[in-house]
């Protein structure tokens, strides 16, 4: 029996929610670049591109504000997420697991791989060929006056004011607000 995608999707949301300063600033600070490596094999990202190289194995793979590539010959145990980002596999690539993307575009080219659901939420699914999803392809997203709106939403839901935890799983004294 396959693990549910919720574990993910909540490692994926805890890195979504942006610090605040004290004060609001005056001019756009630039993207905060945070890259998590967990115990278990996992990955994940912030503001910046996850690439899993040839030959790695990965449990989960999440980014935020990035894009998610798995190369060819990378191998993701379980399941792959981008919020507000791409997933995008090469050919040769797998995902044992579910391929998520909430308001990008997730591709699977010919020779890739997802043994389980594909699914664009605010964006696209690129199939070359549909039998190399082995679960459900999913694809929503709803314009009207040429904005995508689920994007649009997931946008406005992940920058609301919010305060982010982040832990290290080695040392729980050194925890901090970010």
């Amino acid at each position: 029996m396959r693990r549910p995608l919720l574990p993910t999707l909540l490692l994926a949301c805890s890195l979504a929610l942006p610090a605040l300063a004290a004060e609001p600033a005056k001019t756009p600070k630039p993207a905060k670049r945070i890259c998590v490596n967990v115990k278990d094999g996992s990955r994940s990202v912030q503001g910046t591109d996850l690439v899993i190289e040839p030959g790695e194995k990965v449990k989960d793979a999440v980014a935020v504000d990035g894009d998610v590539i798995v190369k060819k010959g990378a191998v993701v145990d379980n399941d792959v997420v981008a919020i507000r980002g791409r997933v995008i596999l090469e050919a040769g690539a797998r995902v044992k697991g579910d391929a998520v993307s909430m308001g990008g575009e997730v591709r699977v080219p010919t020779g890739a791989r997802v043994d389980g659901n594909a699914t664009a939420l605010g964006g696209k699914l690129k199939l070359d060929k549909p039998e190399d999803v082995g679960g459900e392809r999913v694809n929503f997203s709803l314009e009207f006056n040429g904005e995508d709106l689920v994007k649009k939403f997931i946008s406005k839901a992940l920058d609301e004011d919010q305060k982010c935890h982040i832990l290290d799983d080695e040392d729980d004294s050194d925890d901090k607000d970010v």
